[in-house]
């Protein structure tokens, strides 16, 4: 889990807001805006691989050209905004008007607080872990995922899981099971490493919770020497942990 951010509160209203005219809004605009505000933030190249990878004909794209005029048509309808200050490349986040717009669009959902601004700090880990997510949806291995962002918002999570403690997401399986999800790209201490599995051991052994929180732990590790470390302090609680190299789903 990374995460240092503000929240700006968002009044909230109950009519639709108008799309801007001439631009034709379908379901995966607003799929595009809910990964967004998921992620905290998305690359050109992370929106393509995620949403226009495979065109309605079953064929590989290689080319950003159709998900770049999408994206700068959210862009002028003020539904995203562009930020050039965190890194080379173009970061996208969602707007008041784009978060609003979603969650009137999408009524049955409880959506996080949007982010105006990426906390440089933990852009690399944040980026590598919407990677992951995408490279483990793409492969089939995840059905559905439930982000950091999302996590802070549900009580029960807040009440046995703290923010130093909550994972970086929780994904349900293609067997139906949840997964509490973990990227490790810096090394920890012994200590802090301890610490967490056996809240985790406890997490997932509280009788209070009418259906657990996560039924495993899924630890992705930049490095060999990390993974190593952390699955000796699991070893005890095996099959309840699973680790996987980054490498194994990203290049």
């Amino acid at each position: 889990m990374q995460t240092s951010y503000c929240y700006i509160d968002m009044p909230v209203i109950s009519e639709k807001l108008p799309v801007a005219r001439g631009f034709r809004f379908t379901d995966r605009e607003l799929d595009i805006l809910e990964f967004v505000l998921e992620m905290k933030f998305s690359t050109l190249e992370d929106i393509h691989s995620k949403f226009f990878k495979v065109t309605k004909w079953g064929s590989t794209s290689n080319s950003f050209i159709w998900a770049r005029q999408r994206i700068l048509k959210l862009v002028k309808s003020d539904y995203l905004q562009i930020l050039t200050d965190v890194c080379a490349k173009p970061l996208y986040v969602l707007t008041q008007k784009g978060f609003l717009f979603l969650k009137n669009s999408r009524l049955s959902k409880n959506y996080c607080r949007p982010l105006f601004e990426v906390d440089g700090r933990f852009f690399d880990h944040d980026q590598r872990v919407a990677q992951l997510r995408i490279a483990l949806e793409n492969s089939g291995v995840v059905k559905e995922w439930i982000s950091e962002r999302q996590l802070s918002e549900f009580d029960e999570v807040k009440k046995y899981l703290s923010a130093e403690f909550r994972p970086d997401a929780i994904y349900i399986n293609h067997e139906g099971k949840k997964v509490a999800f973990e990227l490790e790209i810096a090394r920890k201490t012994k200590e802090r490493y301890q610490t967490k599995v056996k809240r985790y051991i406890q997490v997932m052994s509280e009788p209070k919770l009418a259906s657990s929180l996560f039924e495993s732990v899924h630890y992705v590790c930049e490095k060999s020497n990390i993974l190593d470390l952390i699955k000796s302090e699991a070893a005890l609680y095996q099959p309840l942990f699973q680790f996987s190299l980054e490498s194994e789903f990203i290049k």
